[in-house]
């Protein structure tokens, strides 16, 4: 398919699909494929269109064979206003700072005190549905696991919070200057920062301190993988270092 609009309409999908408007209509209201709703009308991502015929085992169209189906494919991200826009919960999303300020990662805003949402953001449906199919291989390693995107905790497999004495419920959403030690964030900032403006490594090596129910913290050794879903985040593996002094070093830009 040749490059175009990320978004098509409902009278597009039906084309491609060869199917009629009221087939696709019933796809969006009953859930099975996502859409944005714009005004009376609604915008389906092409990727949820994809998504929705290659999870119920559909033809692909010609027009979106050439886009990547290789591998899982995942929903677009869609904003949890938009995913709320026909639920009750929905109902007050114009008074919080998420939607005021367009988050595209809500539950980053979760320990601000004015979030509207007051449930656990790793139950959340839309966390379930977003977020959750990125990020759930993390719960295959036995070695403690997480993901990090813009200095936030997406998701963190049980190892990993038991390792840093939080539960995994507490870490969605929770910024990296709570778990990291003050002696280490200034290296883990510079390290994110070098990869955001391009550092090519792939993996990197390092060992950092993070807090925990001792006064000196405990020190990590970590490995850590740029991630091309979600993109731009970090895959962050950990274990103990007993036998390293608990002063953090980060890895330069040439470290392989």
């Amino acid at each position: 398919m040749q490059q175009g609009p990320k978004t098509i309409s409902v009278s597009e999908a039906a084309d491609l699909c060869a199917v009629g408007r009221t087939t696709v209509g019933y796809w969006i209201r009953s859930k099975k494929l996502a859409a944005n709703r714009r005004g009376k009308k609604y915008e389906i991502p092409i990727q949820n269109l994809l998504y929705f015929l290659k999870a119920n085992g559909e033809q692909i169209p010609a027009q979106l064979e050439t886009e990547n189906l290789n591998g899982p494919v995942f929903k677009a991200f869609q904003n949890c206003w938009d995913f709320y826009q026909d639920h009750s919960h929905g109902a007050n999303c114009n008074q919080c700072i998420v939607f005021k300020n367009e988050l595209k990662v809500c539950f980053s805003a979760r320990y601000n005190g004015k979030l509207n949402c007051r449930g656990e953001c790793e139950k959340c449906t839309y966390y379930r549905e977003a977020y959750y199919p990125r990020v759930q291989f993390i719960y295959q390693f036995d070695l403690a696991a997480a993901i990090v995107k813009d200095l936030y905790f997406w998701a963190v497999n049980p190892a990993m919070a038991d390792l840093c004495e939080f539960s995994a419920q507490q870490m969605v959403g929770t910024g990296i200057e709570r778990i990291i030690h003050p002696r280490s964030l200034e290296q883990v900032i510079s390290f994110v920062k070098r990869k955001a403006l391009g550092d090519s490594t792939n993996l990197s090596e390092c060992c950092i301190t993070i807090k925990n129910h001792r006064v000196e913290g405990m020190p990590t050794k970590c490995s850590v993988f740029l991630l091309k879903e979600p993109q731009g985040a970090f895959l962050v593996m950990a274990a103990p270092d007993q036998h390293h002094h608990p002063v953090a070093k980060m890895p330069s830009s040439t470290t392989h």
